[in-house]
């Protein structure tokens, strides 16, 4: 069953260039990265809520949610300014420096930051240590990124 989580997450890294280069070209297109930002957020919403549809016709029930999400903690919320975050920076960079270096970039600090992260459980995660073969592995995928975008 853990191998469907994997799968998520390759299509999540399949989709990082993709959103990546879009991104660029709607704000190329629109001259603005703020209103590709709005573009795009508009297409994703349009997209939740046609899956929310989907999931009430097969039962799904989204009762209660407000009580659920107001016990969360505060830094449950920020990964909606993350993901915005990304999208701008997507949007304005790729064009510049390419896809390649937009993604080696973010991919060197997303495996440096999730390996901080799991060694202190932060934002709620499970523990995870540090040991010296993630380390190893770590490093030797930021050296792999790093040769794909020079050469």
């Amino acid at each position: 069953m853990k191998f469907l989580f994997y799968g998520l997450a390759v299509l999540a890294g399949l989709s990082n260039p993709i959103q990546s280069a879009s991104n660029a070209a709607l704000n190329k297109g629109a001259g603005q990265p703020l209103a590709a930002g709005l573009v795009i957020y508009a297409v994703a919403v349009t997209g939740l809520l046609a899956g929310v549809a989907v999931a009430a016709l097969f039962g799904v029930s989204f009762r209660g949610l407000g009580g659920k999400l107001g016990v969360l903690p505060w830094w449950a919320f920020v990964g909606g300014l993350a993901n915005l975050t990304f999208t701008l920076a997507a949007a304005i960079s790729t064009q510049k420096i390419g896809s390649g270096g937009f993604t080696v970039t973010v991919l060197v600090l997303a495996v440096t930051l999730s390996i901080v992260f799991d060694q202190f459980g932060l934002m709620g995660l499970p523990v995870r240590n540090a040991t010296w073969p993630r380390l190893l592995g770590a490093a030797l995928a930021v050296g792999g990124v790093t040769l794909v975008s020079m050469f």
